[in-house]
C-alpha cells in the first residue's frame, strides 16, 4: 500500500489514475457540499465498500478531508469535503472535467 504522497501534484496523478475516485473527487468539488459515501454509492450505482475504500484513499492523499459523523442504524455515517488541493494544482480543474473558478 502506498504512502501519502506529499507533492500535490504527484499526489493527485496517483488519485487520478483510477476512474472511481476520479468521479468521486469531480462529485465532491462539483456539489461543494459534505458527502458520505453511502451518498456516493447511492449516486454512482456502486458498491458501498468499494466507494468508501476510494474515498479513504482521497482522504489519505489530502484530497477530501472528514468533516463530520452522524450516527446511522447501529453504525456510523462518515461526511467528507473536498479540500484546497484540487485549486493548487493548475491542471486539476481541467483534469476532472470542471469548468476553472472565478
Amino acid at each position: 500500500m502506498p504512502e501519502k504522497i506529499s507533492d500535490p501534484e504527484q499526489a493527485l496523478l496517483f488519485l487520478l489514475r483510477h476512474p472511481l475516485r476520479r468521479e468521486l473527487l469531480r462529485l465532491y468539488v462539483k456539489e461543494g457540499e459534505s458527502l458520505s459515501p453511502k451518498q456516493l454509492s447511492d449516486f454512482t450505482k456502486k458498491h458501498l465498500s468499494l466507494v468508501g475504500y476510494h474515498v479513504r484513499e482521497l482522504a489519505k492523499h489530502g484530497a477530501v478531508e472528514l468533516v463530520g459523523t452522524q450516527p446511522r442504524r447501529g453504525s456510523v455515517e462518515h461526511f467528507y469535503e473536498a479540500t484546497a488541493l484540487i485549486e493548487e494544482v493548475p491542471w486539476a480543474r481541467p483534469a476532472l472535467g470542471l469548468p476553472p473558478t472565478s
